[in-house]
């Protein structure tokens, strides 16, 4: 037996019961079908949990809860949060006190075995609709955890499908539901996932650990998020101290995020010397929320003590002060932002206890003295990197009086302002340059995310270099005199007069190179032609970092020259400065214009796609649609690092993000690099290793269309190029191994072809384009429905034969909207198959419309189904195992056959004027010979017309479910038989298929509701 979705369900209920769930299936629960709430549960529960309250009061309680006061999903999740957190206010009688207010909580977090946890499955709830979600996870009562399962062996379901299914129900059906719903959970079996009720697919995430002290599981991830997510006292512990809402939107951790700020409480509050630790995890894979979920969690467990964030930016301190500031429900108070260190001192003097305070680094740059000695103080620092060294000091010497002078870092002072204080860094570039040590500052690494596993969980893409310095020419002793300044930089002993003028000279020598405005041409031509290739794949947003303001607002005019069409698409993004040519200032535009182009370039459906930048939006700006980032500034170590990060944020089927190289970034990636975790190091491929993979890959398609020339599609017309493709498709389709080879082959080649177009020749390139086009040209002949592109399903197979056939050879597949007329199967369509040249592409098109059809005859007629299904299934084999044209031919008249029959027998039922349903059970009497030789059509059409009266009389909620219901069922069908003297030796095959048709008619009446 395969191994379905009940088969899963069953598996999953199991390790669940050996967690200590209970279980119930759901048509054993007697209940009104419109509640979601079992309030018996519920009533026990809340009783239990809270002692000390009058029944009367628990009542009003359940009443609250079953009665959210919005008519919105999301405002009344919002609501019920509330009240699981804090309880459900109420007010109670007494009369020794009359009446005071109070709280019943719904859940125990404290004690988790003092709660009831039921899994319940195919839990009946009528609404809009009526729909039976697969797994129901009940906590005292309340439906806080949905699960939609699909096969792991039927390849035409997939999550994407469990995740459209669940958000079908949430906006259309059953509602309700989800007015409880802490998270959602879809799984096939091997791969299991959970979002919230407003994550898109993309940001649902796998659960790839069973504990915080457990190894990372890279491959069936369905029993790590058993085990490990919805481990009780895991799950307790998400629901009250790690899923917020963000405005409207609610977040849930990661595995990484979870476990790696569970771990950051334990060394807080372990700490004795000040020191915490580290998190480094890596960019782009969610370090602002774990901040906000680390403060959330410390201001409990520390009892409310005064949070101060530190970046070392203004841009920086903005951003994350945004984060935080859109999850005050969840921090309890609202952050505040200083202004000055004055602003900083009256701050702490009204603050006693408490506060989310936000300051820059920039504050602490000269001595501000003692602030507080408080031990309640918690310093976290963004990006802890070298910024914050300097805690010793350094010896250094000045020429002039020969006189030695101890200096200091930054940190050093904002040390010495709260010496009791406890320092947390979390950093997403664990930088240790020269001689400076993060962790001497703030303790030992706590947890460790890296670029590898960060890619392998699909939390971040992977990033591609690309060098192409050599095509506009910064020589080698430029290369070297940049080194050699950031050098002379990073030594922090520029003191004496020689340093400082070597300094100056190499600066004024290095941008007299860099801005010379013909280099600049030659760069802006060249960024225009490769971004040519890149405009119209999935993420075809791009920034362009240039070396200065000059050098930025150049480029920009040089791009409008060389493409004035691209007026709206590229804008230059820099502080204003008052010292701008008026020119350039309205270039830049005005502070408040700011936000709207920031807002505007995050939108993918904006016409804003190219950014110049030279400092602004390199940190800490993430735009999902960015997918080339195009380098002429030098940086190196942490600012490369997280420069370079903004393009790996994952969006739709975005491969990776291109870094291209105009300045020589290579060296000092390298050197970045090693820092990182070994398994990191080979993580950034340079584009050129990626070019010779890709032209590995066309040697063996080669090979795969030996036997076939498309070498003149470059040259060809585009009616040539059609027929080229057409073709292509038909000689590919020839055989089911090549189908599965070429399949294969042109993935990988469509996917290394979005990294490495803008290095590929002509000649390269126009095969590519090929490939992909006889590759998506393949895919709308054999793809299932609904498979053909992300977010496009429910095709019309035969209105795209309407549309498809010209001159009854080529076939013109079209985005076809959704239908379910197969009239247009008629005999003259399937003629113009027939005779068609490409037979392997007719035979595909024919066995798709033909699945089609079965399952439509399906949804209504179990013998038909069952008799065309075991048909088609015989011809597909045939035609699976086929080895000549002769095979090919065979297999198309047996569709067309088999077609023409499905169409003869959907017409049937109106000789004797039968409904559909009608006809159904006419089909399901009459499918023994024996039987249709005894009775004649006219009395089984009678008992057909006289079944559905009966049947439509005893369809109760679930019947097809309760033994005690079918029993009665299978009574009333007997009686029904014997009136018309129907073969008693027939009798019971005549119930047993009359009972599988009305379930099918129940199931698909209930799909017709969706």
């Amino acid at each position: 037996m395969d191994f379905d979705e009940n088969s899963l369900e069953l598996a999953t209920i199991d390790l669940l019961r050996e967690q200590g769930y209970d279980y119930t299936a759901g048509e054993e629960i007697s209940r009104d079908y419109h509640d979601v709430i079992l309030e018996d549960r519920l009533f026990s529960a809340l009783q239990r949990i809270n002692p000390s309250l009058q029944d009367s009061t628990i009542q009003e309680a359940v009443r609250q809860v079953k009665n959210l006061s919005q008519n919105n999903v999301v405002r009344n999740n919002k609501e019920f949060t509330r009240f699981l957190h804090g309880g459900v206010p109420v007010s109670e009688y007494h009369s020794e006190k009359g009446t005071v207010n109070t709280s019943v909580y719904l859940v125990d977090f404290n004690n988790p075995d003092n709660n009831d946890f039921l899994a319940v499955n195919q839990f009946t709830i009528i609404e809009h609709s009526e729909k039976r979600p697969d797994l129901i996870i009940f906590i005292n009562g309340l439906p806080l955890v949905v699960m939609e399962l699909k096969s792991m062996v039927r390849e035409e379901v997939s999550l994407g499908d469990a995740y459209r299914q669940l958000k079908n129900y949430m906006s259309t059906h059953i509602p309700s539901l989800f007015y409880y719903n802490q998270f959602l959970v879809i799984s096939d079996g091997a791969t299991a996932k959970a979002g919230t009720i407003t994550c898109n697919y993309q940001r649902f995430n796998e659960w790839k650990k069973t504990g915080i002290a457990e190894q990372v599981i890279n491959h069936n991830t369905h029993e790590p998020l058993i085990r490990g997510m919805l481990n009780k006292k895991t799950l307790l512990d998400l629901i009250q101290n790690f899923i917020l809402f963000q405005d409207d939107g609610k977040i849930l951790p990661a595995y990484h995020q979870y476990y790696g700020v569970k771990k950051a409480i334990e060394r807080t509050l372990a700490a004795t010397d000040g020191r915490a630790g580290i998190i480094w995890h890596t960019q782009g894979s969610g370090k602002s929320f774990s901040m906000v979920f680390y403060a959330g969690n410390m201001i409990t467990r520390m009892n409310n003590p005064t949070v101060i964030v530190v970046t070392d930016r203004n841009d920086l301190d903005n951003q994350l002060f945004e984060t935080f500031a859109k999850c005050q429900d969840f921090l309890r108070q609202k952050p505040v932002r200083i202004e000055s260190r004055k602003d900083l001192v009256e701050k702490l003097e009204d603050k006693q206890a408490g506060g989310i305070i936000f300051t820059t680094l920039q504050k602490f740059e000269e001595e501000t003295g003692f602030l507080s000695d408080r031990k309640d103080i918690l310093v976290i620092a963004d990006e802890a990197h070298r910024s914050h060294y300097g805690i010793g000091g350094k010896i250094k010497i000045d020429q002039d009086t020969l006189t030695a002078e101890k200096k200091y870092g930054t940190a050093k002072y904002l040390h010495d302002a709260f010496p009791n204080a406890t320092y947390i860094g979390f950093t997403g570039t664990p930088v240790e340059a020269k001689g400076h040590s993060t962790t001497s500052v703030f303790g030992e690494i706590i947890d460790v995310y890296d670029m590898t596993q960060s890619i392998e969980d699909g939390a971040t893409v992977p990033l591609y270099y690309e060098g192409r310095m050599a095509k506009v020419g910064l020589n080698a002793q430029i290369l070297k005199q940049i080194d050699e300044y950031y050098e002379l930089l990073e030594s922090e002993d520029l003191a004496d007069d020689e340093q400082i003028r070597r300094s100056k000279t190499m600066m004024t020598n290095i941008s007299q190179i860099i801005e010379d405005p013909s280099r600049l041409e030659m760069i802006a031509r060249d960024i225009l032609e490769h971004y040519d290739t890149r405009k119209n794949m999935t993420a075809n947003k791009a920034m362009i970092v240039a070396y200065s303001r000059n050098a930025g607002y150049a480029l920009y005019q040089k791009v409008l020259e060389l493409r004035p069409e691209l007026g709206e698409n590229v804008k230059i993004i820099m502080t204003p400065s008052n010292n701008d040519p008026e020119d350039m200032a309205l270039a830049i535009g005005s502070s408040s214009q700011k936000a709207e182009r920031e807002k505007e370039f995050k939108d993918p459906d904006s016409k804003f796609t190219i950014a110049i930048v030279r400092d602004m939006w390199l940190t800490g700006f993430d735009v999902p649609c960015l997918g080339t980032m195009y380098v002429d500034k030098p940086m190196k170590a942490h600012n490369l690092m997280q420069a370079i990060a903004r393009v790996n944020r994952v969006y739709k089927d975005k491969t990776g993000g291109l870094i291209v190289d105009y300045i020589g970034l290579k060296q000092w990636l390298l050197d970045a690099l090693k820092t990182y975790t070994q398994r990191d190091q080979g993580k950034i491929v340079d584009n050129e290793e990626t070019l010779n993979v890709l032209r590995d890959k066309l040697e063996v398609m080669h090979n795969i269309f030996h036997g076939f020339d498309y070498s003149g599609f470059q040259t060809a017309d585009n009616k040539e190029k059609y027929q080229l493709i057409n073709e292509g498709a038909n000689f590919i389709l020839e055989t089911e191994e090549r189908t599965k080879r070429f399949q294969k082959c042109s993935r990988d080649i469509k996917n290394l072809y979005s990294i490495t177009s803008g290095l590929l020749n002509d000649n390269d390139k126009a095969e590519v384009l090929y490939i992909i086009a006889v590759k998506s040209f393949i895919n709308k002949l054999t793809q299932p429905e609904g498979k053909l592109d992300i977010g496009q399903i429910n095709k019309d197979v035969a209105e795209m034969l309407q549309q498809a056939i010209i001159d009854d050879e080529l076939i013109q597949v079209g985005e076809i909207k959704h239908g379910k007329n197969l009239s247009l199967l008629n005999d003259q369509i399937l003629q113009k198959l027939a005779n068609m040249g490409q037979k392997n592409i007719a035979a595909e098109i024919l066995k798709k419309a033909l699945k089609n059809s079965i399952k439509q005859v399906a949804t209504s007629n179990v013998v038909l189904a069952e008799k065309f299904s075991e048909r088609f299934e015989k011809i597909t084999k045939l035609y699976n195992d086929r080895t000549s044209v002769a095979d090919i031919e065979r297999v198309l008249e047996q569709l067309i056959e088999l077609q023409q029959d499905i169409n003869k027998e959907t017409a049937r039922g109106n000789k004797y004027d039968l409904t559909d349903d009608e006809k159904a059970f006419f089909d399901a009497l009459g499918n023994d010979p024996e039987v249709r030789e005894l009775m004649k059509d006219e009395v089984l059409v009678q008992i057909a017309k006289d079944l559905l009266v009966v049947l439509n009389a005893n369809t109760t909620i679930d019947w097809d479910r309760k033994l005690s219901t079918q029993a009665k069922m299978r009574i009333e069908i007997r009686k029904l038989l014997k009136k018309y003297d129907y073969p008693p030796k027939k009798s019971q095959q005549a119930v047993d298929t009359v009972i599988r048709q009305a379930e099918l008619k129940c199931r698909n009446e209930l799909d017709m509701l969706a």
